[in-house]
């Protein structure tokens, strides 16, 4: 039995529009996946490969970005700079999306098996410089711990208030200017010239215990202590002081 023209011709346009709307489909389906593998490139973990002064190239998976700029603490008025680790994990940033991994950037600072937390403390705020220079803060003390062991060089005036405690020697060049006390426990040893002077009030230079003089003199208002010259009731030199 045979279908009339009309029917033929609605049967047709029917099989015309599924295949259109089968090609809608296939076409919807593609842009998916497209969205879905450009969407996944957006944020990625990675790990430095090679870092430069203002760039890195870094692995991510079995992709690499290359030459892409990196995050600093700060890049205004107030700058900071630290190059990142080879090795360092850290988040890429993909700026434009797709799989053109070369328009990211890389953000820094994650923890990871190769560099570890230096603390895990609640109450500890550390830095870990490498090579023993470390800097930690007790937020429940309010004190700070350095470690510098090549040692740190400071321009700049100084004003400390509290106590400071030394171990070691000190070496100055420039003039100390005491106001208060100084009180030495251990010997004395000056080389050069020693004056002391009467106070703002007055008061005099005191030595308390013996004073050793050897191979010197002592010389008071222009008297000789180790070669002057006694004389007797009739002012006739005697001898010199014994």
């Amino acid at each position: 039995m045979s279908l009339s023209p009309k029917i033929s011709q609605i049967m047709k346009n029917l099989f015309e529009r599924i295949q259109s709307l089968e090609d809608e489909m296939l076409k919807f389906a593609e842009e998916l996946e497209e969205t879905r593998r450009a969407s996944s490139n957006i944020i990625r973990l990675g790990v430095v490969e090679e870092a430069k002064a203002k760039v890195v190239n870094v692995k991510t998976g079995k992709n690499f970005a290359n030459n892409i700029p990196f995050f600093v603490f700060a890049a205004g008025r107030v700058s900071h700079y630290r190059r990142p680790s080879v090795g360092e994990q850290c988040i890429l940033l993909n700026l434009g999306s797709g799989d053109n991994l070369n328009n990211a950037v890389a953000l820094m600072g994650l923890p990871s098996n190769q560099f570890p937390c230096p603390s895990t403390d609640e109450n500890i705020v550390m830095t870990d410089y490498g090579n023993g220079m470390t800097e930690t803060y007790d937020l429940d003390a309010g004190s700070l711990t350095v470690n510098y062991p090549g040692g740190y060089n400071i321009t700049a005036d100084i004003n400390h208030i509290g106590n400071a405690e030394l171990t070691g020697n000190t070496n100055r060049t420039g003039d100390l200017i005491n106001t208060g006390n100084i009180v030495s426990t251990g010997g004395f040893n000056h080389s050069g010239a020693f004056a002391v002077t009467p106070g703002s009030s007055g008061s005099m230079p005191s030595f308390s215990g013996g004073i050793n003089i050897t191979g010197g003199d002592v010389t008071v208002d222009g008297i000789s202590v180790k070669f002057h010259i006694h004389l007797d009731a009739e002012n006739r030199p005697t001898k010199k002081p014994q």
